[in-house]
C-alpha cells in the first residue's frame, strides 16, 4: 500500500457507509417525505417553490433535491438511498479534509474521523429523507466552511476567503442553522492561536488580521436574514416560531445534554424508543446516562491537565451547542415540548465541532509548538508511545462498539415501517385502473401522512407523484363523480358505492321523487349528523341539465346527463333530507334513490 493512512481512512469510510446502508436499505419514506414529494408536483422548479419557509426552515437546496426526486424517481426508495449514501460519503470526505487541515496526516487523525463517521448522533438526521436533505449537506458545508476558514486564518489567501464565503452561501441555502457556525468559527480561530497568548489578545488578532473574512460573513448573514424574513412573511411561516417557558427551556436543555448529547459522545444511546412509525428517540436507562457522564468528566479532566489550550476548544464547542439549543428552543420547543430534546437529529451538526475538539485533545495542531502541559509532557516521557496509542485505541474501540450497538437498536425501529406494502400497492393499483375511472378524493385510509399536514393527507395529494400527466390533470379537481374509485386500507382502488343511510322506501314501479318546479326533496331513513359525507343520487333525466345537491348546510353544483345515471359528490353537512334543486325549466328528472355515507366496495 503506497499510502496506508489513506487506505485506513477509506476503510473507515466504507465501514460507516455500510453500517448506514444496512439501516436504510430496509427503511422507507415516512410522513414528511410523502408530503414534500406531493408538494413538489404542484409547481415547476422555481425560486418561489424552493424558497418556501417550511416549519421555520429555509431550505432551497433540500427542496430542489426533493423536487428532482419527485419528478424523476417518485416513491423510489432505492434512488433515495443511493442519494443519501452519496451525500454522506461527500460529507465524510470533506470532514477528513478538514481534520487533515487542522491536525495534519497523522494516524491519530483517524480517531475523531472514525467517531464522526460512526456516531449515532447523526443516525436519524442522515437516514430519514426529509431530515437528510437538511442535515447531510449541513455536515458537508460545515466541514468545507471550516477548512476554508482555517486556511484563510493561517494564510490570508484570497482563494480561501472566496472559498469560505462560497461555503457559507451554500450553507445558508441549505439550512438556516448554519448561522450558528459563525461565532463558533471565531472562537475556533482563537483556539488555534498560541495557547500562551491571552484569549482576548488572540480574539483581537483574529478579528483584525482577517477582518475581510468576518466582514464578508457578517454581510452575507445580513442579506440572508432579509431574504429569510421576506420568504417567511410571504409564506405566513411566523406561527412556526414561539417563545418557550422557562420550565420548557430548562427541561429541554437538561434532556439535550444529559440524555442525548453526553451519552452520544461515548457511543450511546443504549436503547431507543419508537416515534411514529419509522423513527426513534433516545431512551437509555439512567445507569447508562450516569456512566457516560462520569466517563466523560474523567476524560475531560484528564485532557485539561495534559493538553495546553484545550479549554478554548471546549468553550468553542459549548458555544456552538448553546446556540444550537437556543435556536431549537425558539423554533420547536414552544410547540413540540421539551421532549424534542430526545430527538438526536437536532444536535447532529454538532459532531463537526466536537470532532475537532476530540482531535485537539489527542494531538497538536499543524505546526503547533509546545502543545502539552508539564503533566502531559512527563507522561509522554514516562509511558511508552505504544502504551498511549493502545490506551487511545482501546477507548476508541469501546466507543465504536457502543456506536454499532446503538445503530442496530435504531434500525429495529427504522426498518419496522408498516406502510411500504401499502405504497407499493397504491402504485400498482393506479396502473391497473380503467381509463374512465375517477379517483374519489378522501382523507387517506391509513395514518401514513396524518392530519397535521392538512390537505396533503388527501388521496389526491398523496398519489400525485405516482400519477401520469393525464391522471394528474383531473385528480383532485373533480367536483362530481360518475365512475368513482376509492382507496381502501390495503392500497387498492375499488369501484365505489356509498354505505350509510338511504332514502325511505318507495312503492315498486313508482318513479321515486319527481322533480317539480325545479326541485325535489328526498327523505332519509335516518338522520345524518353533520360531517363530511359521500352523497350518491340515482336519477333518470330526459335531457342534460344542471342541478344542485344539498345536505343540510352543504351543497354542490352538478351536471346531470341525459338518461339513466348516478352522480356522487362529497358534502359536509347533515340532516334527514337531501334536496335536488336548480334543475333546468322543462327538464323531466326522476330521482330514484339516494345514499349518504362513506365510500365502500361496490358489490
Amino acid at each position: 500500500m503506497r499510502n496506508p493512512l489513506r487506505t485506513a481512512m477509506l476503510l473507515v469510510l466504507l465501514l460507516s457507509l455500510a453500517v448506514r446502508f444496512n439501516v436504510m436499505r430496509d427503511g422507507y419514506f415516512i410522513t414528511d417525505d410523502f408530503m414534500l414529494q406531493s408538494r413538489a408536483m404542484e409547481s415547476p422548479l422555481t425560486w418561489s417553490h424552493v424558497s418556501r419557509v417550511h416549519t421555520g426552515h429555509f431550505e432551497p437546496l433540500g427542496f430542489t433535491v426533493m423536487w428532482l426526486l419527485a419528478h424523476l424517481a417518485p416513491w423510489n426508495w432505492g434512488v433515495a438511498v443511493a442519494l443519501l449514501i452519496t451525500g454522506m460519503a461527500i460529507a465524510y470526505l470533506l470532514a477528513w479534509r478538514m481534520l487533515v487541515e487542522l491536525f495534519g496526516r497523522r494516524w491519530l487523525t483517524l480517531v475523531p474521523f472514525t467517531w464522526l463517521a460512526l456516531t449515532p448522533l447523526t443516525l436519524s438526521a442522515t437516514t430519514w429523507l426529509s431530515a437528510a436533505i437538511l442535515w447531510t449537506p449541513t455536515l458537508a458545508v460545515l466541514a468545507g466552511l471550516t477548512t476554508s476558514t482555517v486556511q484563510h486564518l493561517r494564510t490570508g489567501s484570497a482563494r480561501s476567503l472566496v472559498g469560505a464565503l462560497a461555503w457559507l452561501v451554500v450553507g445558508l441555502l441549505t439550512f438556516e442553522k448554519i448561522l450558528i457556525a459563525l461565532p463558533w468559527l471565531l472562537l475556533l480561530g482563537v483556539a488555534l492561536r498560541p495557547a500562551r497568548e491571552p484569549a482576548l489578545t488572540g480574539l483581537r488578532h483574529v478579528v483584525r488580521a482577517r477582518w475581510r473574512l468576518w466582514a464578508g460573513f457578517a454581510g452575507t448573514a445580513v442579506v440572508y436574514v432579509i431574504v429569510y424574513l421576506a420568504s417567511s412573511a410571504r409564506d405566513g411561516a411566523s406561527p412556526s416560531l414561539g417563545r418557550p417557558t422557562v420550565s420548557q427551556v430548562w427541561d429541554f436543555t437538561y434532556l439535550s445534554l444529559f440524555r442525548t448529547l453526553i451519552p452520544a459522545l461515548l457511543g450511546g444511546p443504549w436503547t431507543w424508543q419508537g416515534v411514529g412509525y419509522g423513527g426513534a428517540m433516545v431512551d437509555s436507562p439512567r445507569w447508562f446516562d450516569w456512566l457516560t457522564l462520569m466517563a466523560l468528566v474523567i476524560l475531560t479532566v484528564l485532557g485539561l491537565v495534559v493538553r495546553r489550550g484545550l479549554g478554548r476548544q471546549l468553550v468553542a464547542v459549548a458555544t456552538y451547542v448553546g446556540c444550537s439549543l437556543a435556536m431549537l428552543a425558539i423554533g420547536r420547543v414552544a410547540f413540540g415540548g421539551s421532549i424534542l430534546a430526545l430527538e438526536a437529529r437536532y444536535l447532529a451538526d454538532a459532531v463537526v465541532p466536537i470532532a475537532i475538539a476530540l482531535g485537539a485533545a489527542l494531538m497538536p495542531y499543524r505546526d503547533e509548538a509546545a502543545p502539552w502541559l508539564p503533566l502531559g509532557t512527563s507522561l509522554g516521557k514516562s509511558l511508552p508511545g505504544r502504551s498511549l496509542h493502545l490506551a487511545v485505541g482501546a477507548v476508541a474501540a469501546a466507543v465504536g462498539m457502543l456506536s454499532i450497538h446503538a445503530t442496530n437498536g435504531y434500525a429495529t425501529f427504522s426498518t419496522a415501517n408498516p406502510y411500504r406494502p401499502f405504497v407499493e400497492q397504491v402504485r400498482a393499483s393506479l396502473h391497473s385502473l380503467p381509463a374512465d375511472a375517477q379517483i374519489y378524493d378522501t382523507n387517506l385510509p391509513v395514518p401514513i401522512v396524518g392530519p397535521i399536514f392538512e390537505e396533503y393527507d388527501l388521496v389526491s395529494r398523496f398519489v400525485a407523484p405516482a400519477l401520469t400527466t393525464e391522471q394528474r390533470a383531473s385528480v383532485g379537481h373533480l367536483t362530481q363523480y360518475s365512475k368513482p374509485y376509492f382507496l381502501d386500507t390495503t392500497g387498492r382502488f375499488q369501484s365505489m358505492r356509498v354505505e350509510g343511510t338511504s332514502n325511505v322506501a318507495k312503492f315498486p314501479g313508482v318513479c321515486g321523487w319527481l322533480v317539480e318546479e325545479g326541485q325535489a326533496v328526498v327523505p332519509l331513513q335516518s338522520e345524518a349528523f353533520p360531517w363530511g359525507w359521500a352523497v350518491r343520487v340515482g336519477y333518470l333525466s330526459d335531457r342534460a341539465t344542471p342541478a344542485r345537491i344539498t345536505l343540510g348546510t352543504g351543497s354542490r353544483e352538478v351536471q346531470l346527463d341525459k338518461g339513466l345515471g348516478e352522480v356522487f359528490v362529497p358534502l359536509t353537512g347533515g340532516g334527514r333530507t337531501v334536496a335536488i334543486t336548480g334543475v333546468a325549466p322543462g327538464a323531466s328528472v326522476c330521482i330514484g334513490d339516494v345514499q349518504v355515507g362513506k365510500p365502500a366496495l361496490k358489490q
